[in-house]
């Protein structure tokens, strides 16, 4: 299946691999935080952009849809911080099936600005999208990394729908990780969610246009 995209552009224009045109389909992007005063500066400044709520509400418990973003880190290790909290919603499992993807499609070391969808077996968030904002598990560096993963998720979403080769992937959570990574608070990482939304915005905009030209 076409779920894997790096961070350049290259191959984000909706053809599946036979060249044939696929509909476009564009998931809709939640975001989750369970902390009020988070969950309304999100809505400030994220409120503008089509295709995205802000849910006040734990990051991963009670939630329903397609898929979670996950920004974890390049070796797949799913034991602290964020990534703990995959581990505990989904089991050690996750971590296998990411690692065992990491070794056989990256050389045991995913980079940021890469991404991959990886089946959870869990009917209510059926997959995850493991897209590293770090290299290293627990840290993550004061560089762009949360915008890079963010728009490494959403372009390997969009390659997944064009391939039309598995289920649709309509709706997908990203959980609020300010305060829950060391240094990283809300007023930094909705900057670079933002852009991240917006870059991904005009992208996939320019997808449809060329898709209606066709």
């Amino acid at each position: 299946m076409c779920d894997r995209m790096s961070d350049g552009s290259t191959g984000h224009d909706g053809i599946a691999p036979s060249g044939e045109t696929r509909p476009i389909r564009l998931a809709r992007v939640e975001f989750r935080t369970p902390i009020a005063s988070h969950a309304d500066l999100y809505r400030a400044l994220l409120g503008d952009i089509p295709g995205i709520s802000v849910v006040d509400g734990p990051l991963l418990e009670g939630c329903v849809a397609d898929a979670v973003i996950a920004p974890t880190n390049s070796f797949g290790y799913l034991d602290a911080g964020i990534d703990g909290a995959f581990a505990r919603r989904f089991g050690r499992r996750l971590q296998r099936s990411l690692q065992e993807r990491i070794g056989t499609e990256f050389d045991a070391e995913i980079p940021v600005g890469d991404a991959v969808v990886i089946p959870t077996g869990d009917l209510t968030l059926p997959f995850v999208v493991a897209a590293p904002a770090t290299n290293l598990p627990d840290t993550i560096a004061a560089e762009p990394m949360i915008y890079r993963s963010l728009l490494a998720a959403l372009r390997v979403i969009d390659a997944w729908n064009a391939a039309d080769e598995g289920p649709i992937i309509e709706s997908a959570i990203m959980p609020d990780i300010a305060r829950i990574v060391h240094g990283w608070d809300a007023d930094r990482l909705v900057l670079q969610l933002r852009e991240a939304m917006l870059w991904w915005r005009r992208e996939s905009d320019a997808m449809i246009r060329r898709s209606r030209a066709a």
